[in-house]
């Protein structure tokens, strides 16, 4: 009797291998020639990097654009703004996934994916994806959605600025009111400042041309100046690394600009890139985004050599060890 059963299990098995094995091997096949469709959409036009990291890491997976996959552009993302047109032609576009750069794009398409198969996949949001109501927890976001977060790195950028150039008492700070990015930016930064024991003196703005008239008329009691994220600002910064140099004012950021910047403190854009292209592989292959955790962005330490030289600043060796980057 035992070697009956013995016989009908291992013919049971045999069966299930003969027939399961060749349709997941078909199956893999069937996934490996597919072309997948992702949509791209941003907040603004400096989120070039995320762009250009997470095609790279697609190419490094071995998906070949026009091939395995293909990219279609909505553009940027605005509130209010074409989102129910934009959001008409992600659905006839029938996307695999949407990857969505900033909060705005996010929000945008969490939205529109709903009672969809599209999965989400963002990027570069805020440090607080559960209270912006995208994901449930960060260790298992729920549902069709998942990405990378940025680090808090605003405050601790500021903390560096002021490590970097001992002595500062008081800090320029330009932004535009109307950019939700800079408002949110500027959130519990004034006690990060009282914290230093610094005194921020900000600047509302609207242009580029401004804040250089600024600088070009700085009073002398302003020691620095410090830039946080800005869609009009941010693509023209050198102009204004220019303008910081020759009035002799060390800058500091906390978003990747021009390599001029005095000392930068920001999330890694290009990895951030290529770690949600690890995302989107392992949702290609069948993973559920809602099982897979949110990622938090990697920092970067960027000083610059030549510009401290420049305007006579001398980098402590306590800070060059820990940078990322040093240029000379």
């Amino acid at each position: 009797m035992g070697a009956i059963v013995k016989f009908v299990k291992s013919t049971a098995i045999a069966l299930c291998i003969m027939f399961i094995l060749p349709w997941t091997i078909f199956s893999d096949i069937q996934a490996k020639n597919r072309l997948y469709t992702i949509g791209i959409a941003v907040d603004d036009p400096t989120f070039g990097e995320e762009q250009e990291g997470f095609k790279d890491g697609m190419a490094e997976k071995g998906y070949v654009e026009g091939k395995d996959i293909r990219y279609i552009s909505y553009g940027y993302i605005e509130s209010g703004k074409d989102v129910d047109s934009k959001t008409q032609r992600l659905l006839s576009d029938n996307a695999d996934i949407i990857l969505a750069i900033g909060n705005t794009s996010a929000s945008w398409a969490n939205k529109a994916a709903e009672g969809t198969d599209i999965k989400v996949l963002f990027c570069m949001i805020n440090s607080d994806p559960v209270g912006e109501g995208l994901v449930k927890s960060l260790s298992l976001p729920g549902g069709n959605v998942t990405g990378i977060r940025v680090a808090d790195s605003i405050p601790k950028s500021l903390e560096w600025l002021i490590r970097v150039v001992p002595g500062i008492k008081r800090v320029y700070l330009p932004y535009n009111p109307e950019e939700e990015v800079s408002v949110l930016a500027l959130t519990g930064l004034d006690e990060t400042a009282a914290r230093l024991g610094i005194k921020l003196v900000l600047h509302k703005t609207g242009s580029v041309e401004e804040v250089l008239f600024a600088i070009e008329n700085m009073p002398g009691d302003i020691d620095c100046i410090f830039r946080i994220p800005s869609p009009t600002l941010d693509p023209r910064n050198a102009e204004l690394s220019r303008a910081a140099i020759k009035r002799g004012l060390p800058m500091g950021s906390a978003v990747l600009l021009d390599e001029a910047v005095l000392v930068t403190f920001s999330p890694d854009s290009y990895q951030a890139g290529r770690d949600a292209a690890r995302l989107a592989h392992q949702i290609i292959q069948g993973a559920c985004p809602g099982d897979l955790p949110v990622v938090t962005s990697e920092v970067l330490l960027k000083i610059n050599l030549k510009t401290a030289e420049k305007i006579g600043i001398h980098i402590p060796d306590s800070a060059l060890a820990q940078a990322t980057t040093i240029i000379r």
